[in-house]
């Protein structure tokens, strides 16, 4: 269970490489509680965001840094979602081909 947000305000202000350490734990945990298939790209990622926070002079730059991170990551997934989009086949009128109804019977033969 986490702590309150007055615990964790409490280690950030008194004891700031308490809250640190956790952090490393909770991170490490996140990672290796998520399928195996999944770990070395989260792991890869949490390497670059540790180095952005590592990169910025305070925690607010800190913060924006990580937040340009993820809207550059959302905006190549917008990117790659649009451009499956664009490749797949379109049918236009003249490749419909057409095809005759045939009718259920309403009611079974007696």
């Amino acid at each position: 269970m986490l702590p309150s947000f007055e615990e964790l305000m409490d280690l950030a202000l008194n004891e700031p490489d308490k809250l640190e350490k956790l952090r490393q734990i909770w991170v490490d945990e996140t990672i290796n509680n998520a399928p195996k298939l999944f770990q070395r790209r989260l792991r890869g990622l949490q390497f670059q965001i540790d180095m952005e926070r590592e990169k910025a002079s305070n925690p607010v730059s800190a913060c924006v840094r990580i937040s340009k991170m993820m809207h550059d990551g959302l905006a190549n997934l917008q990117d790659v979602i649009k451009d499956s989009h664009q490749n797949e086949p379109r049918f236009h009128d003249s490749q419909q081909t057409l095809a005759a109804i045939i009718p259920f019977p309403t009611a079974l033969p007696e």
